[in-house]
């Protein structure tokens, strides 16, 4: 063989073995991105403690029910109360207001004052005669004191307060005696059963002064 012919077989003979090297581990082993084979790391959010799983309790702002209650000068008593709307102060005899529902009368709260040094009863007594007055509305039921001071009529102005109600046949009834500085108050609401407007009630004899 002559030379020209050698010099060809050596040039093949070193494409092939090229071709050979150049077929590594690492191609053949290496996953093909376009046939969507590659494994992939799942992807993980950031631990936390729980505290965002957890509702947020929004708190509804208080709503003042006297806010648009007028300031009402009482005809025979010395005494001022704020007064709601749909409510109506009169005079039933010296010394005895009433404070009823104008859409309907029979829901009403009585209101007694009288002034400290000069008053017919000390508050202990005003309050024992309080009873006596739930008693007989009742037709004879025993009333129950007022423990609960979220129940009491509340003022900064309030040195002493006691209740007492009593639910019967014949009604709902619940009094309060108040104290203050220059005056025993003695409030009595009545009414067919329990309801909102007597917790209004409460709120406006806690305004009298």
């Amino acid at each position: 063989m002559n030379n020209k012919w050698r010099i060809v077989f050596a040039s093949f003979a070193v494409s092939v073995m090229l071709a050979a090297c150049g077929t590594s581990d690492t191609d053949v082993t290496e996953p093909d991105v376009t046939t969507g084979t590659i494994a992939e790391e799942p992807v993980t959010s950031p631990e936390t403690d729980g505290e965002d799983d957890v509702p947020v309790a929004v708190e509804e702002p208080e709503t003042d029910v006297m806010k648009d209650a007028v300031e009402t000068q009482s005809d025979e008593q010395d005494y001022s109360i704020m007064v709601l709307p749909n409510y109506l102060l009169t005079s039933e005899e010296p010394g005895r207001d009433s404070l009823y529902l104008e859409e309907d009368s029979s829901l009403f709260m009585r209101i007694e004052t009288m002034p400290k040094g000069e008053e017919s009863y000390t508050f202990d007594e005003l309050y024992e005669n309080m009873q006596e007055l739930l008693v007989a509305s009742s037709d004879g039921e025993t009333p129950k004191e007022v423990t609960d001071k979220a129940e009491l009529p509340k003022d900064e102005g309030i040195i002493n307060v006691k209740g007492a109600v009593v639910d019967s046949a014949e009604g709902y009834f619940k009094g309060f005696v108040i104290e203050r500085e220059d005056k025993l108050v003695r409030v009595t609401i009545y009414a067919a059963e329990d309801n909102d407007h007597i917790k209004e009630f409460k709120q406006m004899a806690s305004t009298i002064k």
